[in-house]
């Protein structure tokens, strides 16, 4: 089987497209220069020039695959054109197209750390917020496109770990490098259920084998607190925790400060296990960060790892 991967640089992307190789699939994917093409080629991945915005390559890939994962890091509006030229396509040829969104849609905003019991699978009904409202949009164009004879999906993951990799817990160790604590929200309370990122490309092959037309899939293996995981990242970096204001935060991490550390986002995999099957294998994120993939990561020259 072919299939084509835009985005197979980034976190999510590379794994899915290691899993699928592993499964006999011929991968494909966007390159946008020559080093993006020569570190595709590297990991066995035939490479197509172009970028998003040319639709003749968006043409080509959608002839030459069998199957599109979509899950580059772009913006939410340039990511539309792009999706309405591969949807164009793959109009009346029943092939899969998966595009990754995220639970950050789900997104309910606790500026004081605090906990919410709110937590949705797939078929809940939910109203996005703010800018949110875009990608739930987009969310709603692709599940429509099944109307039009095309294996349509959404992908949306929680907050992804392991193999060093992730968004959130990478940036609770930059708050170690500039205040010299480990910082989180308010009460620290709040939390994103979580996937390891094997399980979660486990999910998109699984859905590209059996996904329904129009579903919503999610992957859930776990939920812990902001405050447990900067406690387990200042055990690796033997320093303290801190407690810190919303306003703190921004000065901290920016303009992530917000959807990352300011919100709470908990989700349930009901759709995912009943028609794909799927069951998480990982489970200990904390673990992950004390004596797994995140222990080195940030340890000053010296410092040994926690035992």
């Amino acid at each position: 089987m072919k299939t084509f991967i835009f985005g197979a640089n980034g976190y999510i992307a590379s794994n899915v497209a290691k899993e699928l190789q592993e499964h006999g699939h011929e991968v494909g994917a966007l390159a946008r220069n020559a080093e993006s093409t020569e570190a595709l080629k590297q990991k066995g991945i035939m490479p197509i020039s172009g970028t998003l915005t040319d639709l003749d390559v968006l043409r080509e890939a959608a002839a030459w695959s069998d199957a599109i994962v979509f899950a580059p890091v772009v913006p939410f509006e340039e990511e539309v054109p792009a999706l309405e030229a591969l949807l164009d396509a793959y109009e009346g040829t029943n092939k899969a197209l998966l595009y990754t969104s995220g639970t950050g849609v789900l997104s309910i905003k606790t500026r004081m750390g605090e906990w919410r019991q709110e937590s949705y699978s797939e078929d809940d009904a939910y109203e996005g917020q703010h800018w949110l409202k875009l990608r739930v949009e987009t969310e709603n164009m692709v599940r429509r496109a099944s109307e039009r004879g095309i294996r349509a999906i959404v992908m949306r993951p929680p907050q992804i770990w392991g193999r060093n990799g992730s968004a959130q817990i990478p940036a609770i160790f930059e708050s170690v490098e500039k205040t010299g604590s480990a910082c989180y929200v308010g009460a620290g309370l709040n939390l994103y259920t979580h996937v390891h990122v094997d399980d979660l490309a486990r999910m998109f092959r699984l859905a590209i084998d059996k996904g329904v037309p129009g579903a919503l899939y999610h992957a859930v293996a776990g939920e812990v607190a902001w405050r447990t995981v900067a406690e387990a990242v200042a055990e690796v970096m033997q320093c303290s925790t801190r407690s810190v204001t919303f306003e703190e935060a921004r000065e901290i991490w920016g303009i992530y400060a917000d959807p990352f550390f300011g919100v709470s986002s908990r989700s349930r995999a009901v759709r995912s296990r009943r028609e794909l099957g799927w069951e998480p294998t990982q489970f200990d994120l904390i673990e992950d960060v004390r004596r797994g993939s995140y222990s080195q990561r940030g340890r000053p020259v010296g410092m040994t790892p926690a035992t």
